[in-house]
């Protein structure tokens, strides 16, 4: 309390001192009937200092007493420069005008193409350079956020507490100043000057601003305009063409050529000449939102504009609630760098006008200076009057290719492929002691009526909830007790200890063999060193009810080189394991299978094994992996009939796997000890990574992944009776391309070099889906494929391809344009001893209700039919999962 008065104090003291210094400059804009206008753009060019109207017009800004040329626009209305004198605190209303005539008339013929196409082509050339131009920028930035329910269903307000849906009734807001430093390509250092909410909250985190220009706008979800691909999903039609000061505007508009998620409708407002934007005004639909989202450059040096103003609306609508967000920044003393050698380029490409804020300078030449082939190219097509859209196309791959011969003449360095994330928050002491009259002082744009009712409503929710019982309830001993997934505390912060209660971290699942199979982990344990060095242990029990049997697993990983990803990691216990060693199918599905379709998918053997393993990045991207296991392998049979529904009339088939090979001896599945090698080589070239909770996570790759394998059993070895080798190689790849979501492949094969010795536990098996119900998708699954039938002993070749993207087929049709879902085509193929050629072709509806896939194959064997199936694929479930848990 005396913290914050003190804060009060020394502001009034400071507001008092300094009226000769700096001055209030404040009123209304509105159009020429007196209507407010919301949300309107002021811009000091003098000061580089942009501010933001309310949404009932209303704006307020201090600023250094003295005499300014200030700019006032919003879009759809005239733009108005005003001269003002600042020498002491004043108040005008601001009138502008809705903008109604074009400089220059639009006649175009049914025969014609549309103006706004060639301004457009020339925009997105010229994107690739605006894109990087900035390097380095300072600003002060005013954030601020609000939210309000419209409806809550009244299945909500049945089960949630009374106050947290009065807190939700009541909306919520925040305001953020910030001090912003940037730095390309991801360097961020704020300081949070002063941060409020209306619910109190005082987490410490990154400011809510995000440092986002529409020149980085694009890729899947949305396709931007101004990509090389623009011209494919939009149409473009000049609406006017006006004088903003020095520059002439094309007004924009853009319009999808078809419906869907991934494009946006509004207006571009481009510069004409430069080819740069000047302003934002456009909308689109995500999942469960619709968005509008408008930003206001300026031109803050020579020819480098920035956004100086966001405004994003949202409206939320799911399961019956309704909400809206709305999202305000605004942007002032903006100092800035820019690339010196881009910006010759893009003189030599533009032509700038004569503005009184900026002298614009000669790019001086230098006649001994070599331009490249590529440059000169360039420059011949920019200086077209009109530009085709296959010559824009050429331009995007000429301006594409001088970056990459820029990128190879640059030094390398051996850190290229770390993608690191700088970004240092700082709060200053003060940051939440801001009261009313502090906020009154520093803030940006004036509240509205609306959001004084938010503050006031959670203010008053907020005093009667301090002083009740509402948020100090104890937490249950026996929801712990059955509960808990939490970490237990300690006085070391490097250790980290988790016993989960008796019904977490708990899985049950069904077997012919075991009958009922109860899973449980028992704790996990976690000791961090220094240099991103530490070690993780994981016991685990199980119990099958049928045979009265437990077992279980201990789980030791220890990582002793992050760089390196240099790990050592070993495993011991009595486990039942699936013959298919590929392992596609999740315990949950043939749990489904086997007590309501009477199926049992699954046909397991009991290991009593020990592993031991080693993997090391020999370099980045090249990882090798190798581990030797020693396992006493048992035959097991069915002890249980037992089912919950039985319409198909059949019983369980045996434990043992249906092969296609009729000359296999049934020694194959006897009981067996095998010592066996598994030795990986994993390559994808230039692969970025970064460093995160002291791990080296890999990321993208434009290249794919060669992977080698090379598998041997030795024979004697501690009474190992496993005696073969086996090696395989694969290829695969998963990227977009142009307006592609994402094109997948994969392919592989392998030979066993010698089978002396070969039990089915060690047959090359493939990824194979069964049952109707799947989990998550994997590019190497056989959707009708048998399960066991053609696991070989001897050579194989496998090939998969997939398209998945938001529009194929039926995303075209009327009723599905505008869903979330998107599509995939999948093509699948085999060929091994046991099998000439196999085939499987399908299409998949992926994503609906943002739930599952709905996947349907045909399968073939040579030429001839095979059988037809659907898939339901639940997204949330992995092969990994014994449940939903």
């Amino acid at each position: 309390m005396k913290k914050t008065l003190l804060i009060s104090i020394l502001v009034l003291i400071a507001s008092g001192s300094i009226f000769s210094q700096t001055c209030t400059f404040s009123g209304t804009i509105q159009d020429t009937k007196g209507e407010p206008i919301p949300y309107s753009s002021i811009y000091i060019p003098k000061l580089a200092t942009g501010k933001m109207a309310n949404m009932d017009g209303k704006y307020k800004m201090s600023l250094p007493c003295g005499k300014y040329k200030i700019k006032v626009q919003c879009l759809g209305y005239e733009t108005k420069f005003l001269d003002i004198d600042a020498s002491s605190n004043q108040t005008k209303t601001i009138s502008l005008s809705q903008k109604s005539f074009s400089i220059r008339e639009v006649t175009v013929n049914a025969s014609d193409e549309d103006p706004a196409y060639n301004v457009m082509r020339k925009a997105v050339v010229m994107a690739k350079y605006y894109k990087k131009q900035i390097v380095e920028y300072d600003a002060k930035i005013y954030v601020r956020f609000f939210f309000l329910a419209d409806n809550i269903p009244k299945v909500a307000k049945l089960f949630a507490e009374e106050h947290d849906i009065k807190q939700l009734e009541a909306g919520d807001m925040s305001e953020t100043l910030i001090q912003y430093h940037y730095e390309r390509p991801n360097k961020v250092k704020e300081k949070i000057i002063y941060t409020r909410s209306a619910s109190n909250d005082t987490t410490k985190g990154r400011s809510p601003y995000v440092n986002f220009s529409f020149y980085n706008l694009g890729g899947n979800t949305i396709i931007s305009p101004l990509s090389r691909n623009a011209f494919t999903v939009y149409k473009f039609e000049l609406i006017s063409t006006y004088m903003e000061g020095e520059n002439t505007v094309n007004k924009i508009k853009i319009i999808p050529r078809r419906k869907g998620t991934d494009l946006m409708s509004g207006y571009l407002y481009i510069n004409d000449g430069t080819w740069n934007i000047n302003s934002v005004d456009v909308k689109f639909k995500q999942q469960f939102v619709d968005i509008q989202y408008k930003q206001i450059y300026s031109e803050i040096s020579d020819n480098a504009w920035m956004p100086i103003s966001h405004e994003i609306k949202v409206k939320a609508k799911a399961m019956g609630f309704k909400g809206h967000f709305k999202h305000l920044v605004s942007m002032s003393n903006i100092k800035l760098k820019t690339d010196p050698e881009l910006d010759k380029k893009i003189k030599s490409l533009v032509t700038l006008p004569v503005t009184e804020e900026f002298e614009t300078q000669e790019t001086p030449t230098n006649p001994s200076a070599k331009v490249s082939k590529t440059e000169k190219k360039i420059q011949a097509l920019m200086d077209q009057d009109k530009l085709t859209k296959g010559e824009t196309m050429k331009l995007v791959r000429l301006v594409n290719k001088q970056a990459n011969e820029e990128a190879k003449k640059s030094p390398k360095d051996s850190t290229t492929f770390e993608l690191t994330r700088d970004h240092h928050t700082e709060y200053a002491d003060s940051a939440f002691a801001g009261n009313d009259s502090v906020w009154s002082a520093i803030r940006e744009i004036p509240l509205s009526e609306e959001e004084n009712v938010i503050y006031h409503v959670r203010d008053s929710l907020t005093r009667v909830e301090n002083g009740d019982t509402v948020i100090n309830k104890d937490r249950s001993l026996i929801g712990d007790l059955l509960f808990f997934n939490g970490t237990i505390k300690s006085k070391n912060k490097n250790s980290k200890l988790k016993i989960p209660g008796l019904l977490s971290r708990l899985s049950l699942n069904f077997n012919t063999v075991d009958g009922f199979l109860v899973r449980k982990t028992l704790f996990s344990y976690k000791r961090k060193f220094t240099k991103g060095k530490w070690f993780k242990i994981e016991p685990s029990l199980l119990y099958a009810v049928a045979r009265e049997d437990l077992m279980g697993k201990f789980d030791f990983t220890s990582q002793y080189n992050m760089k390196k990803r240099g790990h050592i990691y070993f495993s011991v216990g009595k486990i039942n394991s699936d013959f298919n060693n590929e392992g596609p199918m999740p315990n949950f599905f043939n749990s489904l299978a086997t007590l309501f379709f009477t199926e049992n998918y699954k046909k397991l053997y009991q290991k009593e094994y020990a592993l031991l393993g080693h993997s090391f990045d020999l370099s980045n991207g090249l990882n090798l992996n190798t581990s030797v296991e020693y396992a006493n392998r048992t035959q097991l049979f069915n002890n249980t009939d037992f089912k919950i529904l039985d319409f198909q009339n059949q019983d369980y088939t045996s434990n043992l796997p249906a092969i296609a090979d009729t000359n296999a001896s049934a020694f194959i599945f006897n009981s067996n000890k095998a010592m066996n090698l598994t030795a990986t080589l994993s390559y994808t070239p230039k692969q970025y990574f970064r460093y995160r909770n002291d791990e080296k996570k890999m990321s993208r790759s434009k290249y794919p992944t060669f992977n080698l394998t090379y598998k041997h059993g030795f024979k004697n070895a501690a009474e190992s009776q496993s005696d073969f080798s086996f090696i395989e190689a694969s290829i695969a790849q998963s990227k977009n391309i142009n307006l592609v979501d994402r094109v997948k492949y994969h392919v592989g094969g392998g030979k066993f070099l010698s089978n002396n010795a070969l039990y089915f536990a060690d047959y090359k098996s493939f990824n194979t889906q069964p049952f109707y119900l799947i989990g998550r998708s994997n590019i190497k699954s056989f959707k009708l494929l048998d399960f066991y039938t053609y696991s070989t002993n001897d050579y194989f070749f496998e090939a998969h391809f997939a398209v998945e993207d938001n529009f194929l087929l039926l995303k075209n049709l009327p009723l599905f344009n505008t869903s979330f879902m998107s599509e995939g085509l999948y093509a699948n193929y085999l060929y091994t001893n046991q099998q000439d050629h196999y085939y499987e072709f399908g299409y998949a509806l992926k994503n609906v209700f943002l739930l599952f896939d709905i996947e349907t194959f045909v399968s073939f064997k040579n030429a001839n039919y095979n059988a037809v199936g659907v898939k339901l694929s639940l997204n949330f479930i992995n092969r990994n999962t014994d449940s939903f848990n």
